[in-house]
């Protein structure tokens, strides 16, 4: 097996002409004083002639003209004359060029071209390091280019797989378009003799909208800000229109179970919702409702016949803000809530056996919500389930999420998987009734 030999690939920022990016020092030395002729000639041939004719001067004195040299003449002070008679220039020049010392016009000479050897070095790196950015900013510049295209083609590819996505799910939000979809699935199992299969906190569809600001707001179209200046006899209808769309459903469910026992039909409609009664001290229901009405939310009352504006409560967020419908001022408004709530379930679980219809109770707080129209297995003819999924049940403080998670899908694998965990629950509700423990015993 041959080894594959590094190649300039390998290495980004290294050119393959990489003998020539290393200029001479003369080359580099040319280009600077091409540049900077001036700047050259002031502080450096200036000064190197001026050090290099001072050399000669002090040698030629030195070597050829020693005892004159070293002669200490000076000036007569009375005549001011210098005593000197054979003066090369002038007694000035001449002394000048006495003082000066070979060692320092050495060292100038040497701390000239060293100084020039710094300077021709640093723009010999300072190229080398351009040079290198350049090619790395080129390099970023192509990865750059690479990751663009990689976003585009990503985002393209989400685009397709969303689209696929929101062929197989319908997303829904606001009271409305859930009850809308809870009816299509009703529909859906009473039209196709489908079983219909609901996993509920409450025994109520939607049972804790009609309390809520939040979910009356949006079903009258409205922004909770918008209900400021409403009064409390307003806010009722927009309630009561809330609960009578939500009693629709409800009675549609009832309407579909008496429709299948009537056809003969071995389908049914089954109901899994929390256990309304103490079981191994646990009261399941009233735990799941500690959960809604928790510290963090404001239950008030009003009365539906009152002109009396809302109360104005700004320190409150509308999806924590429940009002519920009184006669006259409570003492202890959640009490009140927890009463109704509490109340309407065990109605409507009593209601639903009255009709046969299945009520599975389990004692734990429930993730989902789920309205199912499940085709029967082993049934000839084909048959499409329909299914309502609402995410975050029970695990907020007003056991729903804030903004509603929910989705209608006709997906059969989606629907398949549903109705799978519908029966986990069942079966786990089935096991803690106690008329299970009584065939046991």
């Amino acid at each position: 097996m041959q080894t594959a030999l590094p190649t300039s690939a390998s290495h980004p920022f290294v050119s393959n002409d990489s003998k020539t990016e290393d200029a001479g020092f003369f080359t580099v030395l040319y280009e600077i004083i091409r540049r900077h002729p001036v700047l050259f000639t002031v502080l450096f041939m200036i000064p190197f002639v001026a050090l290099l004719i001072s050399m000669g001067f002090k040698w030629f004195y030195v070597f050829n003209d020693s005892a004159h040299y070293l002669s200490n003449y000076q000036i007569n002070p009375k005549t001011g004359i210098w005593s000197d008679q054979q003066t090369y220039f002038s007694p000035g020049i001449d002394r000048y060029i006495r003082e000066l010392d070979i060692a320092g016009l050495m060292g100038g000479i040497v701390g000239i071209f060293i100084g020039l050897f710094v300077t021709v070095s640093t723009e010999k790196a300072n190229r080398q390091k351009e040079k290198l950015n350049q090619q790395e900013m080129e390099h970023i510049k192509t990865q750059t280019n690479l990751l663009v295209q990689a976003t585009q083609s990503l985002n393209t590819l989400m685009v397709d797989v969303s689209g696929k996505v929101n062929e197989k799910v319908q997303l829904m939000e606001g009271a409305d378009e859930l009850l809308n979809g809870i009816g299509k699935v009703i529909d859906s199992a009473q039209s196709q003799g489908n079983d219909l299969l609901v996993l509920s906190n409450t025994a109520r569809v939607e049972g804790i909208a009609p309390f809520r600001m939040e979910y009356v707001a949006k079903h009258a179209n409205l922004k909770p800000h918008e209900l400021r200046n409403a009064t409390q006899f307003d806010y009722a209808r927009k309630a009561e229109a809330l609960q009578r769309d939500r009693t629709d459903i409800e009675n549609k469910l009832k309407g579909a179970a008496l429709y299948l026992q009537k056809m003969g039909s071995d389908a049914h409609v089954e109901f899994v919702t929390l256990n309304d009664q103490n079981e191994g001290a646990t009261h399941a229901f009233l735990k799941y409702l500690g959960k809604v009405v928790n510290e963090h939310v404001s239950v008030e009352t009003y009365r539906p016949g009152s002109n009396s504006i809302l109360n104005q409560r700004d320190d409150i967020p509308h999806h924590n803000r429940f009002l519920v419908p009184s006669s006259e001022e409570a003492n202890d408004p959640k009490s009140l809530l927890v009463s109704q709530l509490y109340k309407d379930h065990t109605q409507a679980v009593q209601e639903m056996q009255e009709l046969g219809i299945r009520v599975s109770k389990v004692n734990k707080t429930l993730p989902v919500q789920l309205f199912i129209s499940a085709p029967r297995e082993n049934k000839p003819g084909i048959f499409r389930g329909l299914c309502v999924c609402i995410l975050g049940s029970g695990s907020s403080a007003s056991g729903r999420a804030t903004k509603l998670t929910a989705f209608l899908t006709e997906d059969p694998h989606i629907v398949a998987s549903m109705t799978e965990l519908f029966y986990d629950y069942q079966t786990d509700g089935r096991l803690n009734t106690q008329e299970f423990i009584r065939q046991l015993i």
